[in-house]
């Protein structure tokens, strides 16, 4: 039985009338996510999108190389940049992130730098994508209201100055001054056997052990930083003066990983990974059609490392919401619908919300969360939903 509850502005929402969630005492209501409206020319794969201040929303796609602004109200599009190596242009266009005044940063993996667009939907300048002399390009999670750039540094990057075992460093970059700070260390992905014991690996492969459980982040405007932990599933607000605010366990029972979600995240990982000398240059380019092909889909499966059982939230899977509310995606077996905690600023969760089967999350907006649905020829459909 289902309870239809008003929210925002006269909006409907689903909610169960049976708890979704039973920790020792304390139930979480499961909100059953309603679907505004959808855009209706579709994409080949959407990689970053941002709900820009007027309304407007930027939507870059990895597979067609294209950054476009989006008007939901008109169903309009329109170009922005293009492909190239220019001050003007971008190669294999990933995240877009908030930056300073109304800016929006893009991700350019291709050229390994970032383009600064303006409110006037315009590329206004590039910044590197290297710290200082530091042998590694950073890849941000947020920025502040300061323009402070959040990464995070994989223990390879550091050689002989590594931290110990999985661990990854949570670090905040100043463009202006090019000052590093380290700020908090986290589990990251857990080494393959073969990087454990030191030995040559004779085939290529992924340089981890899938589904294997590692913490996430997230950053807010105000430069707090969330951290989800993988071993027990709490939350910690780490505030800028150091200070640590630590929410209670909401662990569950784990899945068992089948061979559908080994299949799934296998395509995923090679579709939207760069593969090097494939790009217009010899330089970052897409991965080429025939890696995609299932008898080698088939043979990753067979020759990569996967845990037995997933973990609590998916690699990455923590958003960072407009008004200040951290999203975790759970791990779900392939093909199920999402489920999404939802924890306020004290570590605690409030809701959980489910989207439709065959969604996936790709971004928020206020009051909104934004969506991909895929037919049967692999387009995707960007989809708008209340997430209050």
């Amino acid at each position: 039985m289902l309870l239809r509850l008003l929210v925002g502005a006269g909006s409907l929402i689903a909610l169960s009338l049976t708890p979704a969630v039973l920790y020792g005492q304390e139930t979480v209501p499961r909100l059953q996510a309603q679907r505004i409206d959808a855009f209706p020319e579709p994409f080949s794969l959407v990689r970053g999108l941002r709900e820009l201040p007027t309304g407007g929303v930027l939507v870059t796609d990895w597979i067609e190389e294209r950054l476009v602004a989006l008007d939901f109200t008109r169903g309009t599009m329109v170009a922005i940049g293009r492909v190239g190596g220019g001050p003007r242009e971008f190669r294999l266009p990933a995240q877009l992130l908030p930056y300073t005044g109304d800016s929006t940063l893009l991700v350019d993996v291709g050229n390994e730098r970032f383009a600064v667009v303006g409110p006037d939907l315009a590329i206004h300048r590039t910044l590197r994508a290297q710290v200082g002399n530091r042998p590694y390009t950073i890849t941000p999670r947020g920025a502040d209201s300061a323009g402070r750039l959040y990464f995070g540094i994989p223990p390879w990057a550091l050689g002989p100055n590594a931290p110990p075992g999985d661990s990854v460093d949570v670090a905040r970059w100043d463009p202006r001054t090019d000052d590093v700070q380290i700020l908090a260390r986290l589990k990251g992905s857990e080494r393959t056997s073969w990087q454990r014991e030191g030995r040559p690996r004779m085939t290529p492969g992924i340089p981890m052990v899938i589904f294997a459980p590692q913490d996430a982040w997230a950053i807010a405007v105000d430069g707090r930083i969330a951290v989800v932990r993988a071993g027990d599933y709490h939350v910690e607000w780490r505030a800028a003066d150091g200070t640590v605010r630590q929410g209670r366990s909401y662990a569950y029972p784990p899945l068992a990983v089948s061979a559908a979600d080994k299949r799934a995240f296998v395509i995923a990982f090679t579709q939207g990974s760069p593969m090097s000398g494939r790009g217009a240059d010899g330089g970052l380019g897409h991965t080429p059609a025939e890696f995609l092909a299932p008898e080698r889909i088939e043979e990753d499966i067979r020759t990569n490392e996967f845990a037995e059982r997933h973990p609590y939230f998916r690699a990455g899977g923590a958003w960072m919401a407009p008004d200040g509310a951290l999203w975790v995606e759970r791990s779900v077996a392939a093909g199920a619908a999402s489920v999404l905690d939802v924890f306020d600023r004290e570590g605690r969760l409030v809701r959980q919300v489910t989207l439709p089967a065959g969604r996936r999350l790709v971004g928020f907006g206020r009051g909104v969360l934004y969506a991909v649905a895929a037919d049967a020829d692999g387009l995707e459909t960007l989809e708008r939903y209340h997430a209050n």
